[in-house]
């Protein structure tokens, strides 16, 4: 079997490592980088994506392990407690941020236990309805919402997500009582948005787009401050209704606090390289994500863009008594 097929220990994924470059102090030997989530999603996608490209550019394989559970906990956890000799690493997300809210309890403490290295992506959401709602723009579902008796409702795909908090935040600026539902998954959201049993929904672009593209859900404006390219005719949050309103996931890359310096640096600098690769920025684009400008992706914006989410999700959390233990 060929080296780029092997399977490490625990269904990782062994990336490649290339041939042929001078040896560098670090790494010396393969990387560990956990994923929190079961194969295959959106952020084990992207973290395998950028990682092939770490991992030639590093010289040394970078074992991908797939430690999904409890919203991204399990896997978290084992970083957060591992050896921080810059060989292990682990995908974070938003959830690092709102996890301390939803949750009594946490096994760690993010901001003390894990140091941040580089954004993959930012995932914004693009707000849809049913077309059979009689709503064209963002202005007309806050009317739509005003007027409904007991205001509307949406859905999501899951109790404490980035899509469930932004769903809040959109009610509280409009002043339009909502009501959630959870899903299993971004696709029974968008079945049962389109069967009208939801007003609406904030989703993730992909699989959104071929039921706007048909005509079965209706798009208003996506929520981060810029156009998105797999939607560019569509507006943002800010242009179509209220300037100032801006949600997004994201998904990162950490390491456990005390990891050397030197071994962030040049993590951080390979990623930024295989971000800025044509290929990567062209697929990230085709899935809806956004590469944040290599200038403002370093392990400080990292950290602020953690704390102010903190603040915004966190008092939409208290506010709506939302909790997951």
């Amino acid at each position: 079997m060929r080296r780029r097929h092997l399977l490490g220990a625990g269904g990782g994924l062994l990336l490649p490592a290339a041939t042929g470059r001078a040896a560098e102090p670090w790494p010396t030997r393969p990387l560990r980088l956990v994923v929190p989530y079961a194969p295959g999603g959106g952020a084990d996608i992207l973290a395998r994506t950028v990682m092939r490209h770490v991992s030639e550019r590093l010289e040394q394989p970078i074992v991908v392990e797939n430690r999904g559970g409890a919203n991204t906990i399990i896997g978290t956890q084992q970083i957060a407690q591992s050896a921080p000799d810059g060989y292990n690493f682990v995908v974070g997300t938003s959830s690092l941020a709102m996890n301390p809210f939803l949750y009594r309890r946490l096994p760690f403490e993010a901001e003390r236990d894990l140091v941040p290295v580089a954004l993959l992506a930012m995932v914004p959401f693009v707000l849809v309805v049913n077309p059979a709602l009689p709503v064209r723009s963002v202005q007309d579902l806050v009317a739509h919402g005003r007027a409904a008796p007991g205001g509307l409702i949406f859905g999501s795909y899951g109790a404490g997500s980035t899509a469930h908090l932004t769903g809040l935040l959109f009610g509280r600026a409009a002043g339009v009582e909502v009501t959630h539902v959870a899903y299993p998954g971004s696709s029974p959201v968008l079945i049962d948005l389109m069967a009208g049993r939801l007003a609406f929904a904030f989703s993730t672009i992909l699989p959104a787009v071929p039921e706007i593209g048909n005509g079965r859900l209706r798009a208003l404006a996506v929520t981060t401050p810029e156009r998105v390219s797999a939607l560019p005719q569509l507006p943002t949050m800010q242009e179509a209704w209220m300037p100032g309103f801006e949600a997004a996931g994201w998904n990162s890359v950490h390491a456990p606090a005390g990891t050397p310096e030197a071994a962030l640096r040049r993590m951080n600098a390979e990623m930024l390289a295989s971000l800025d690769l044509p290929e990567v920025r062209r697929f990230f684009g085709e899935q809806g994500y956004v590469i944040p400008p290599a200038v403002q992706n370093t392990p400080a914006a990292l950290a602020a863009l953690q704390r102010s989410d903190a603040l915004k999700w966190g008092r939409i959390i208290e506010e709506a008594a939302v909790r997951l233990d």
